[in-house]
């Protein structure tokens, strides 16, 4: 069971999200912008962020740049927009276009909480 942050903008994309990664044995948090995920990374560390790139308040560079400050947490972007090049270029673990199916989002998370490349 891994501990996960879900961010996004997005209450329903978040619900869904955690109805299936808590179905499938993982804890899950939730923030609705950046500046939320990293006041919760603050005070409990998670073993994963899956991270909407674009969200008001702190959208998701902006959040990647200061969770590298404090945090060593595995990051995929998840984003209606192909985001591999933003991915690659801030160190993250993956990139995953909206919509995802389940067993893709599932796989994904095992290769980054194994330590490789999920996209």
């Amino acid at each position: 069971m891994a501990r996960i942050l879900v961010v996004d903008d997005d209450r329903q994309f978040r619900r869904a999200v955690r109805v299936v990664l808590t179905v499938h044995g993982h804890a899950v948090t939730e923030a609705a912008n950046g500046s939320e995920a990293l006041e919760q990374l603050k005070t409990a560390p998670q073993d994963l962020v899956l991270l909407d790139w674009q969200m008001p308040v702190t959208g998701g560079a902006e959040t990647c740049v200061a969770m590298k400050a404090f945090s060593q947490t595995p990051v995929i972007v998840l984003s209606a927009r192909d985001r591999s090049r933003e991915a690659r270029a801030f160190g993250l673990s993956g990139s995953l276009t909206k919509p995802v199916d389940t067993d893709t989002l599932l796989d994904c998370i095992d290769m980054a909480l194994r330590g490789g490349e999920a996209t």
